[in-house]
């Protein structure tokens, strides 16, 4: 059977052979293509898995995933009058409590968005009882899953995660929760990773020459010179005697030279080579690449108390919600039932109140608003505190008595003047 697979390009030929002692196979850029990487301009392989060396990366997918993975899924009916949480139903347990007997609906969550957010796409399969109900959801690895069209034209799912032997097995498209980043033909994500290769590529570069520089003790690198002319095997021999008596604990020895030999510095300061500026620059390039606010990766040159609850109100806004948008629609389009042609009166739904908060005086401002307004009742405030309801005594509204209807005042009719005769 002849499958297309959709979103992919072959692998890229190399024009160079890599018998070239220029291509040496010891550097991961000249074979990291097979496990889907691009080498960078700074000489960098740059995939998802060394991606995720750089802390940076590492800090702005822990933030994502974890944010998304605390926060409580939620199933409603949709009524005329409001919402009604379905906490009997199946579906709610397999996306509130335990989505399969291995792991917690956090870590399936958790694990969808550290795919999704490092590779632009994130699939969960869905195991199905015989009439068709969800029984479990399991996450598939996208290095290892594909979309693909069957020979009649019908959108599949290719996969090896979970086969021995590079097994592959075909699952129906109402199986396979995916959930793409944004994308070009609507279907395949585009991967965060391989569109910013280049800045990526600059901070594992710096990052490297940073670990390389204190390995040595700071020590820049140097050169032996002399007007003497030395053959090639003393060139080697007083080079590994330079190393042996000047490399790791033994770097701050005095040196002795004879022979009219010199030492000269090669390599630039760290400070020439604006190393903390770049570190800084590219910690923050790629918390913009993630939309993940600086602060929360340890960037913290324009922090201040006043913009700190702004720029959280912000990550909950214009980053959490357009994934949560992403993951809510897919889980109503797969897991809940519906007619064909009709709405379903059931809906998935992230709970973000507790993100939105604020602080406690904020908490207790609002709280306060809504109860003298006269929209919350007591208990309504008593549960947005996270306390228990304290009795139906409290499930009342005020109404402030010295507010009333304004067309009641213009359209009531003014008193009637009596007119008291007093002749006899």
């Amino acid at each position: 059977m002849q499958i297309q697979t959709l979103g992919l390009s072959p692998p890229e030929r190399r024009a160079t052979p890599l018998d070239n002692p220029a291509n040496s196979l010891n550097s991961p850029a000249n074979w990291g293509w097979l496990s889907g990487g691009r080498e960078s301009a700074a000489g960098e392989l740059i995939n998802d898995q060394t991606a995720l060396q750089i802390t940076t990366v590492f800090s702005c997918i822990r933030v994502l995933a974890e944010s998304v993975a605390s926060l409580p899924v939620k199933l409603f009916t949709i009524t005329d009058k409001g919402r009604i949480q379905e906490l009997n139903s199946p579906i709610h347990y397999l996306l509130s409590v335990s989505p399969n007997e291995e792991m917690s609906s956090f870590t399936l969550f958790e694990t969808l968005m550290c795919h999704l957010a490092l590779t632009g796409n994130g699939y969960v399969q869905i195991q199905r009882s015989p009439d068709g109900s969800p029984l479990a959801l399991w996450p598939l690895s996208p290095r290892l899953t594909v979309p693909v069209r069957l020979p009649n034209g019908t959108l599949a799912y290719k996969t090896t995660d979970g086969e021995a032997g590079g097994q592959s097995r075909i699952l129906a498209a109402k199986d396979v929760i995916h959930v793409p980043l944004t994308s070009w033909d609507g279907l395949v994500g585009m991967s965060p990773i391989m569109q910013a290769k280049q800045s990526l590529g600059l901070a594992a570069a710096a990052e490297k020459f940073g670990a390389r520089l204190f390995a040595n003790s700071a020590v820049p690198q140097l050169a032996i010179t002399t007007t003497n002319k030395f053959k090639p095997e003393d060139k080697a021999k007083m080079r590994q005697d330079w190393e042996a008596l000047h490399s790791g604990s033994s770097q701050h020895r005095i040196a002795v030279l004879d022979q009219d030999l010199k030492i000269e510095k090669l390599s630039i300061t760290p400070e020439e080579g604006q190393f903390l500026e770049t570190r800084h620059y590219t910690r923050a390039d790629i918390a913009a690449l993630f939309r993940v606010p600086a602060h929360m990766v340890g960037e913290l040159q324009k922090l201040s108390n006043s913009n700190t609850e702004n720029m959280n109100l912000s990550f909950v806004v214009d980053t959490l919600r357009p994934y949560l948008s992403r993951i809510e629609a897919e889980l109503a389009r797969k897991l809940l039932p519906r007619e064909t042609g009709k709405v379903s009166s059931l809906t998935v739904q992230f709970d973000v109140t507790e993100r939105l908060r604020g602080d406690y005086a904020s908490q207790t401002a609002g709280a306060a608003a809504g109860r003298i307004g006269g929209w919350l009742t007591g208990n309504d405030v008593r549960r947005s505190m996270g306390f228990n309801e304290a009795g139906p005594e409290l499930d009342v509204y005020l109404v402030p008595v010295n507010y009333q209807n304004a067309d009641r005042l213009l359209n009531e009719s003014a008193p009637t003047e009596t007119v008291v005769n007093n002749a006899s």
